[in-house]
C-alpha cells in the first residue's frame, strides 16, 4: 500500500522471472601402450558455464535497480602423464598438467552510456555503468558491480620416483606449480553510495530500529554513509611453489614397518609482470602527512621505487620431517603410530591487492558515526588521486594493503600425530580405536585489525571525561568546539583534506592518514592458530556374504581463533586483547556417529536362495544401501551491536557465565510456535558500553543437534552377458526429521532467540535408470 514500508520493501515488478544456467562440457581421454614398458595418459576437458537472465528477465527489482550478476565462467585443463617401468624394482611416474579458469561477473547494465541519464559526480567513468546503491537496514540495493572477475593460469611438473631394495622402499619426488592469479575488474568504476539508518537517527545511537532513522530517508536527504569508485584494474599475481620429498618405508622384521620422509616446501615471494606492486610500510615517513610514519612504497626499477620485483622476504624453512611406525604383534592386531609436520601453499585466498598508485580504489568510509555525512549526493565523492602515481602518500584518506613483511611468504603450518590399534574381530571384520590431533600454526587469517585507536588510548579518555562524554568527543569532529576544548587537534595539517569531517576517533587511530590497513585476503596474517583432538572408533566389514559396512563414531574437540581464512569475516573485537577470540570453533561437532551399509539380497544367481527361474529374474539382483549421520549442534555465539566508536571488529556482549542462555522447553520437546531458543535479553546482564568477555563461541549452547538417513534401494537386470540394467530409488531424509535453526543471536534483536527457520532439507527422493554395455 502506498505510503506504508512495504511499498518500497516490496514493490517488485518482474514476479516471474529467472534466472538460467546452460553449460556446457567436452572432454576426451587417451591411452597409450608403448612398448612394455611405457604407459602415456591424456586427457583435455573444457567448460563453459553461464547465468543469465531468463525470458521473462532476472527475479526482483527491474532493470537497472536489479541487483544480480551475469556470470561467465569458462575452464580448461589438460593431463599428461607417463609411468615408466625401469626395471622390476623401479618405477617412475611423470605428469605435466596445465589449467585455465577465466571468471567474469557483472551487471546487466555495463555499456550502456549512462552520463546524461543517472551519473554520482566525481566518479572515475560514470557513463559505463548504472552505480551501485545500498541501503543497510534490510533495503535491497539498487544495481550491481561492474566487470570483475579473474583470470588464472597455470600449469605444473611433477615427478615420483619408486625404488624397492631389499628391506626397503624407497620413493623421491620434486613437484612445481606456477600458478597465476590475474585480478581484472572495474567493480565501482561509476560510483557506489551506501546509505544507512545513523544518518537520521539519534547521534550517537547504534541499535537499529531503537535509534530511529531510516536508510531511505538518508537517500532522500542525499546523505551518503559511504561512497566508493575505482579505476580499471588489471592485477597480475604469481606464486612459484616448489616442493620435493625424500621417504623410506623400511621393513625392519616380519612385524615392524617404520616409514621416515622429509618433504620441504617453498613458495617464493610474489611477483608482478609488470612490478606494479605497492605495499604499506609502518616504518616509512608519509609526506602527505608531515612526516608521520606509516606511507607506501613500491616495487618495480626507476625513480621513488625500491629496485627489486618483490617487496616483502622469502621464507625458506618448510622442512616437514614424517615418522611412522607400524607393529603387528600377531596376524590379527596391528598398532600404528605417526607424527608429522607439513605445510599448506601460500596463495592469494581473493580479489587482488597491493596496486595503490598503479591503480585508483578510491573507499570513503564515515568517521563521525553518521552525525555528519561523508558525502552529499549532488555534490560528489569528495576528491582523490587518479593514477599513475609513485607517492608515498597515495593513499592518504583511504585503505591500503599490508604484507606485513614475512607474513606473506610464510607458510601456514600443520602438526599432526596419531595412535590407532586395528584388531580383527571376525572374518573380513576389523575394529579400529585410535586418537588423532592436528595442531594449526601461522594460519592465514583476517584477526588483526591494526589501525584501531588503541584501547589505553580509550581507556584514559574514559578515565578523564567518563563514558558518555569520552564517546561523545570521539564521535565529534576535530575541528568541532567541544574536541578543541578538550586539548585535541589535528594530527597533520592535511588531515582535514584527506577526510570529510573526520572524528577526533579518526585522529586518533595508530595511522590516522588511513582508513583500514587490510591484511587479510592478500597473506598479511598469518597469526591464527587451531587445535583438534579425536577420539576415533571405527569397524569396517568387507565384502562377505552379501554385507559391507564402515562405522564410526568421533568424540571430538576444536580449538581456535580462526574458523576461516577471514576468521568468520570479522577481525578482533579488541586488536588489543586478542585472547579472547580463542573458543571452541565455529565447525566443532563434539559427538559425530555415521553409518554406512550395503547389503545384497541372497536372492538371485550366484545368491543362496532362488538363483534360478523367474523368481531369480524378479527377486535376485537387489541391493540395499543405507547411510545414516547423526551429529551434535554447532556451537551458538552471542552478539549485539558495538557501541564504541574505535573502529573495532564489534563488540561482544558481557556476561556473567556461559551457562543457562537456553529458554526453557515446554512439554513434548521443542515448539517454535511456543518456545525460545535463547532466553530473552531482560534476563541477559546490562550491557555496558564497553567491550563485552564473552568469547566467539559457547560450548554449552548449540544448535540442535542433525538427525539424518538416506537410503537406496536397487536392482540389477542382466540383459546378455555385455548388456545389464541397473534401476534404483533413493531417498534423502528419509523419515522427513525436521531440524530448527536457532533464530536470531544478537541481544540487540526483537526476535532474539525465536526461531523461525528449519536449517534441514527436507525429504528428497529420485530414480534413476543406467544401461551398460
Amino acid at each position: 500500500m502506498p505510503g506504508t514500508s512495504g511499498y518500497v520493501r516490496q514493490n517488485y515488478i518482474v514476479s516471474g522471472g529467472t534466472l538460467v544456467t546452460p553449460t556446457d562440457k567436452w572432454s576426451v581421454k587417451g591411452d597409450q601402450q608403448i612398448g612394455s614398458n611405457h604407459r602415456v595418459s591424456f586427457l583435455w576437458n573444457t567448460t563453459r558455464f553461464r547465468r543469465e537472465a531468463g525470458p521473462a528477465g532476472a527475479p526482483g527489482l527491474p532493470e537497472p535497480l536489479w541487483n544480480g550478476q551475469v556470470q561467465a565462467w569458462d575452464t580448461e585443463a589438460f593431463r599428461v602423464s607417463e609411468d615408466w617401468t625401469i626395471s622390476p624394482n623401479m618405477v617412475n611416474h611423470f605428469s605435466w598438467t596445465k589449467n585455465t579458469f577465466t571468471k567474469n561477473s557483472f551487471s546487466a547494465n555495463v555499456d550502456k552510456n549512462w552520463k546524461d541519464k543517472v551519473c554520482i559526480k566525481n566518479v572515475v567513468d560514470c557513463n559505463q555503468n548504472f552505480p551501485t546503491i545500498n541501503f543497510t537496514d534490510g533495503l535491497t540495493s539498487w544495481g550491481s558491480a561492474s566487470y570483475n572477475g579473474t583470470h588464472q593460469p597455470g600449469w605444473g611438473l611433477k615427478n615420483d620416483l619408486s625404488y624397492i631394495r631389499g628391506s626397503h622402499t624407497l620413493k623421491f619426488g620434486f613437484q612445481h606449480q606456477n600458478q597465476n592469479a590475474d585480478g581484472f575488474g572495474q567493480q565501482d568504476i561509476a560510483g557506489r553510495a551506501d546509505f544507512n539508518f545513523l544518518g537520521t537517527s539519534i547521534p550517537g545511537a547504534t541499535s537499529w530500529p531503537n535509534s530511529g532513522g531510516a536508510a531511505f530517508a538518508s537517500f532522500l536527504l542525499g546523505d551518503a554513509h559511504l561512497g566508493r569508485t575505482e579505476t580499471i584494474r588489471a592485477v597480475t599475481q604469481k606464486y612459484p611453489y616448489f616442493g620435493f620429498y625424500a621417504q623410506d618405508d623400511w621393513r625392519i622384521t616380519r612385524k615392524l614397518t617404520v616409514n621416515i620422509g622429509l618433504r620441504y616446501d617453498l613458495t617464493l615471494p610474489p611477483t608482478n609482470k609488470k612490478d606494479e606492486y605497492s605495499d604499506f610500510n609502518p616504518a616509512r615517513p608519509n609526506p602527505g602527512a608531515d612526516g608521520l610514519l606509516g606511507a607506501l612504497w613500491f616495487a618495480g626499477f626507476g625513480e621513488g621505487r625500491e629496485n627489486r620485483r618483490s617487496l616483502v622476504p622469502g621464507w625458506y624453512a618448510g622442512w616437514g620431517p614424517r615418522i611412522g611406525i607400524a607393529y603387528t604383534p600377531d596376524s590379527k592386531t596391528t598398532f600404528r603410530t605417526a607424527f608429522g609436520r607439513s605445510f599448506s601453499r601460500v596463495t592469494a585466498v581473493q580479489g587482488s591487492g597491493h596496486f595503490a598508485g598503479f591503480i585508483g580504489q578510491y573507499q570513503f568510509n564515515n568517521t563521525s558515526q553518521g552525525v555528519t555525512p561523508t558525502f552529499k549526493m549532488d555534490q560528489g565523492l569528495p576528491g582523490y588521486i587518479l593514477p599513475p602515481s609513485i607517492n608515498p602518500a597515495f593513499s592518504n584518506g583511504n585503505t591500503v594493503d599490508f604484507w606485513q613483511g614475512q607474513e606473506a611468504t610464510r607458510a601456514p603450518e600443520s602438526l599432526f600425530w596419531t595412535f590407532t590399534i586395528q584388531r580383527q574381530m571376525a572374518a573380513n571384520t576389523v575394529v579400529e580405536v585410535g586418537y588423532n590431533a592436528n595442531v594449526g600454526t601461522h594460519l592465514q587469517t583476517g584477526v588483526l585489525n591494526l589501525n584501531q585507536v588503541p584501547t589505553p588510548v580509550y581507556h584514559d579518555m574514559v578515565s578523564r571525561f567518563g563514558v558518555t562524554q569520552a564517546q561523545a568527543l570521539l564521535r565529534g569532529g576535530i575541528t568541532s568546539a567541544a574536541v578543541q576544548n578538550a586539548g585535541y587537534r589535528t594530527p597533520y595539517a592535511n588531515f582535514t583534506r584527506n577526510f570529510s569531517n573526520p572524528s577526533l576517533a579518526q585522529a586518533l587511530r595508530p595511522y590516522p592518514m588511513y582508513t583500514n590497513i587490510n591484511t587479510d585476503v592478500q597473506n598479511g596474517d598469518k597469526s591464527g592458530h587451531s587445535s583438534y583432538h579425536a577420539f576415533v572408533l571405527k569397524m569396517d566389514r568387507r565384502f562377505s556374504k552379501g554385507l559391507t559396512l564402515n562405522w564410526n563414531y568421533v568424540f571430538s574437540k576444536l580449538l581456535t581463533d580462526s574458523d576461516s581464512y577471514f576468521a568468520n569475516f570479522s577481525g578482533a573485537m579488541d586488536q588489543y586483547n586478542r585472547r579472547l577470540e580463542k573458543s571452541i570453533g565455529q565447525f566443532d561437532q563434539t559427538h559425530q556417529l555415521k553409518f554406512s551399509t550395503l547389503y545384497d539380497l541372497p536372492f538371485g544367481k550366484g545368491q543362496r536362495w532362488l538363483n534360478e527361474g523367474v523368481l531369480n529374474q524378479v527377486l535376485g539382483g537387489w541391493r540395499i544401501a543405507a547411510i545414516q549421520v547423526y551429529s551434535s549442534g554447532l556451537p551458538v555465539a552471542l552478539g549485539r551491536n558495538n557501541p564504541l566508536p574505535l573502529f573495532n571488529e564489534g563488540t561482544r556482549p558481557y556476561v556473567t557465565s556461559y551457562d543457562d542462555w537456553r529458554a526453557p522447553v515446554g512439554a513434548g520437546g521443542f515448539d517454535p510456535g511456543r518456545d525460545r531458543f535463547l532466553k530473552p535479553r531482560s534476563e541477559f546482564p546490562v550491557q555496558p558500553n564497553d567491550f563485552g568477555n564473552v568469547t566467539r563461541y559457547n560450548p554449552k549452547v548449540r544448535s540442535f543437534p542433525n538427525l539424518n538417513e538416506n537410503i537406496s534401494v536397487a536392482k540389477t537386470f542382466r540383459v546378455s552377458e555385455i548388456i545389464r540394467i541397473d534401476l534404483r530409488g533413493e531417498a534423502f531424509n528419509l523419515f522427513n526429521r525436521t531440524v530448527f535453526g536457532t533464530g536470531s543471536t544478537s541481544l540487540d534483536a526483537a526476535t532474539l532467540g525465536q526461531v523461525v527457520n528449519q536449517t534441514n532439507t527436507p525429504r528428497q527422493m529420485q530414480v534413476g535408470l543406467k544401461v551398460y554395455w
